[in-house]
């Protein structure tokens, strides 16, 4: 089946339909709900599997898309009491996890369908449509079945008219299983010139006779229970010998007093959806390695190192054994990919993990986590001593440097361990764990190792959040920029401005920048931040002398890292004339660290921007260790000496000599 034609179909099928979808991360369900509101009459989402199971409590859904892996309440455990609810509720799954016990899981709750995670569009769709096709065919049954009962007595000639005319199989037994009539349709299927033939037929006399015994077996169940059958499949063997693929559903007939004389069925044609799934199923295994490994490493990838870490976890605990979990970075690897491009970055990453793999045993698990980040996992450690010695062993092996296009380049690496079951026992906890030690490792200058320890989570944490927090501000433009005079205090006159960033979150609270600053240069955040000021100072200042005013100069604080871009002064340039600002408007100020700590490199950009014409200044002179013979050569028209100096006059002499 073409792509198109999926997609066409499932439109047509599911208009009408509603579905809970249910998934935790909300990066995916962001994404996958654009396009299922595409195809369904409406699409509600939560988040969780116990917020998934209280809307289902409250509103009727045709089809449930459910993720597995979920906090408070996993997949499984809401599709079990859905189906408690509603034993014929139509599910669908999205997993991972491909292992057959949990599909067998899968198939006892009664899952629908299984669609591989992450989906593929073409997947889930067909998925999908022969979901939806059972439960319109369904519903058409149930609508027919319950019109049929209704006019039985009133209206044969109408019901005759109305079952010829569905474009499903239809028949009626008796309570022995003979027939007792059917649509044209069936009599087709059953090869009979007329309905009329059928009457008093089994199904041992008509061309599915291999299938006869089960058929009626099932008329039984339904007429001994009264309860109806919906929506399984069956297969029908044909006069030719091919073997076709139904949806079958029977529902009991009953008399004008109630009685059940016998069953009513229908049926329709999936053989050509069911050879398809087959097909993609076929295709699907054959990617299963695509899908479980990295594409440039070739090594797993974190789908994989979740399902291995899991089942270590199961098996350490019914061993009574110890599980290491390893968090890897390469130090300084955005050094690499911004001066050398991200073709070196690459062709690194695959070096390193051949490096990091030649360390450990054939039954270490090595993985991909994402960029320069990699997870190792040691199973079956009854003693952890020697997780020393393998730490060691892989902080000296990147001594030797990687030659990479002419390039020798000396790098080191940073890691961090968690243990199972001493610092966690999931592997959500375990991995947060790890990378929070490999945070600490960083910390204590890289090119070495922390265990995790508990007082760490905490900061961990908050820098997480309030790094999370920083990038939501900048897509809900909650940052602000406001503008401090700076007055001469000879005659008092306005000099100028300076452009101060502010932080006005969503409940109205100011976040100090002696919170988020720091934060955001750690998580390579002060750029965006950055970009944002400088581009609001310069409209502004424009704005200003458009007006008439004179405002005098605009002040703007430079990071070290925006500093350190290789097209700053170009991307200054640029931005300045795309608002037509003029550079005498603006003063740039630096650091004194930065151009201390970098002084040649410092002394050619400052150059660079002089000569656009904009002044330069150093910020908080003298708390660092600047050096005059440097400071001279600096192309710096301003020091704003710290206010620790002046903070004391007039009535401190020390401050009045310096």
């Amino acid at each position: 089946m073409h792509d198109s034609n999926v997609i066409q179909d499932l439109r047509k099928e599911c208009r009408l339909l509603d579905l809970l979808y249910v998934e935790d991360d909300t990066t995916l369900s962001t994404a996958m709900l654009k396009t299922l509101k595409e195809f369904f009459n409406s699409v509600t989402v939560a988040f969780d599997g116990e917020e998934g199971l209280e809307l289902y409590k409250k509103v009727n859904f045709d089809i449930v898309l459910t993720d597995i892996m979920m906090p408070k309440m996993d997949g499984r455990e809401m599709s079990r009491h859905i189906r408690e609810i509603s034993p014929n509720q139509s599910i669908v799954v999205l997993s991972a996890n491909e292992d057959s016990t949990h599909l067998m899981e899968l198939i006892e709750i009664g899952v629908h369908k299984f669609v591989q995670k992450p989906p593929n569009l073409l997947h889930l769709c067909e998925a999908l449509l022969a979901v939806a096709i059972n439960i319109n065919y369904a519903k058409s049954a149930r609508a027919l079945a319950d019109e049929t009962r209704h006019n039985l007595d009133e209206s044969r000639e109408l019901l005759r008219n109305i079952i010829d005319t569905v474009p499903v199989r239809i028949f009626w037994k008796d309570r022995d299983s003979n027939y007792l009539g059917c649509n044209r349709l069936f009599a087709k299927d059953a090869g009979l010139n007329d309905q009329s033939e059928l009457i008093g037929k089994k199904d041992f006399d008509l061309p599915w006779k291999n299938e006869a015994q089960d058929y009626i077996d099932d008329d039984k169940l339904v007429m001994d229970s009264g309860k109806e059958k919906i929506n399984y499949e069956e297969q029908q063997t044909q006069k030719d010998g091919s073997v076709l693929w139904l949806t079958t559903s029977k529902t009991p007939l009953k008399d004008t007093n109630n009685n059940i004389v016998g069953i009513l069925g229908s049926y329709v044609d999936i053989t050509e959806q069911k050879e398809a799934m087959i097909a993609v199923q076929k295709a699907k295994d054959a990617l299963g390695y695509q899908a479980e490994h990295d594409a440039l490493t070739g090594l797993p990838n974190r789908t994989l190192y979740f399902d291995r870490l899991h089942q270590a976890i199961k098996k350490a605990s019914r061993n009574k054994s110890k599980i290491a979990v390893i968090f890897i970075d390469l130090d300084r690897f955005k050094e690499i990919n911004d001066s050398l491009g991200h073709e070196t970055g690459d062709i690194l990453v695959q070096l390193l993990g051949k490096r990091i793999q030649s360390q450990l045993r054939h039954a270490d698990t090595l993985a991909r986590f994402g960029g320069d980040e990699f997870l190792i996992l040691l199973e079956s450690l009854n003693d952890t001593d020697n997780l020393e010695d393998i730490l060691n062993k892989l902080i000296r092996s990147m001594e030797e440097p990687f030659n990479i296009n002419e390039h020798l380049l000396h790098l080191t690496l940073s890691a961090g361990v968690s243990i199972y079951p001493d610092d966690g026992n999931d592997p959500e906890t375990l991995i947060r764990n790890a990378d929070t030690a490999m945070y600490r490792a960083k910390d204590e200058g890289r090119n070495t190792y922390q265990f995790y320890a508990k007082e760490m989570t905490q900061k961990s944490y908050s820098h997480m959040l309030m790094s999370k927090n920083i990038r939501q501000a900048l897509e809900d433009k909650e940052f602000m920029v406001y503008y401090q005079p700076q007055i001469d205090g000879r005659d008092n006159t306005l000099l100028g401005m300076e452009a101060l960033i502010r932080w006005k979150n969503a409940d109205g609270k100011f976040v100090s920048p002696a919170e988020f600053i720091p934060v955001a240069e750690s998580y390579g955040l002060i750029d965006k931040i950055g970009e944002y000021v400088f581009a609001e100072a310069i409209t502004q200042i424009k704005k200003w002398y458009a007006q008439g005013y004179k405002p005098g100069h605009m002040a703007i604080n430079l990071s070290t890292i925006e500093l350190q871009q290789q097209d700053f002064v170009e991307k200054v340039k640029k931005k300045m004339a795309s608002v037509e600002c003029r550079p005498e408007w603006i003063e740039l100020e630096i650091t004194e660290g930065y151009t201390m700590k970098h002084p040649e490199t410092a002394i050619k950009m400052l150059n660079e921007i002089k000569e656009l014409g904009i002044n330069l200044s150093i910020d908080d002179f003298g708390t660092g260790y600047s050096s005059l013979s440097y400071l001279q050569r600096l192309p710096v028209h301003k020091l704003k000496i710290d206010q620790s100096f002046v903070s004391g006059i007039p009535g401190n002499s020390h401050n009045e000599a310096i």
